[in-house]
């Protein structure tokens, strides 16, 4: 698909659409209150896009919700942001995120993974962009997913909510990529 029809799909407009809705309703609470509490937000990844989200944290007493993963690599935002299956406007999305741990299989590096065709183009910043290159490096035993049984409650919002003033931002610096995670 090209970028402009990618910019002009229906589920891209309705992401936006949403994702406005959820920035106005931010702004309504602020705004209602006369002050918030801060908001913890996070950056993450998806398709090879940056997005940002809410972290609202476990939710607890809840194994698994749906069918929308969210995969830690090597562990919560230890090596870089977490990779989303699902925005908003898509089918299967939901804020609840059913959370996947991504690590390197036996024997393999990450020299492994970035020789395949499932590395990111955004290394070191990111050695994951898309969960289709990790399913697809899980499929050739490069990496291995296990589900912990951990839902986390993140939906998604726009960059510009996720950066308002009074937000707790999560640093998007991470720890230096080590040969195996």
């Amino acid at each position: 698909m090209t970028t402009e029809k990618q910019h002009n799909s229906p589920t891209r407009r309705r992401f936006l659409r949403t994702t406005g809705l959820v920035a106005g309703a931010l702004a309504l609470g602020v705004t209602a209150t006369g002050s918030a509490a801060a908001v913890q937000t996070a950056n993450g990844w998806y398709e090879g896009e940056e997005i940002y989200y809410i972290n609202h944290g476990i939710e607890e007493g809840v194994t698994e919700r749906g069918e929308n993963d969210i995969y830690l690599i090597g562990g919560d935002r230890k090596f870089q942001a977490q990779v989303v299956e699902f925005v908003p406007g898509e089918r299967g999305y939901s804020p609840h995120w059913n959370v996947n741990l991504v690590q390197t299989a036996p024997g393999v590096t990450v020299s492994d993974i970035l020789a395949s065709e499932y590395a990111s183009s955004h290394y070191p910043e990111a050695l994951f962009d898309d969960v289709e290159d990790i399913l697809g490096a899980q499929d050739a035993g490069l990496v291995t997913i296990t589900k912990p049984g951990v839902v986390v409650l993140c939906p998604i919002v726009p960059e510009k909510a996720a950066e308002a003033p009074g937000n707790d931002e999560l640093p998007e610096v991470f720890e230096p990529w080590e040969e195996t995670f």
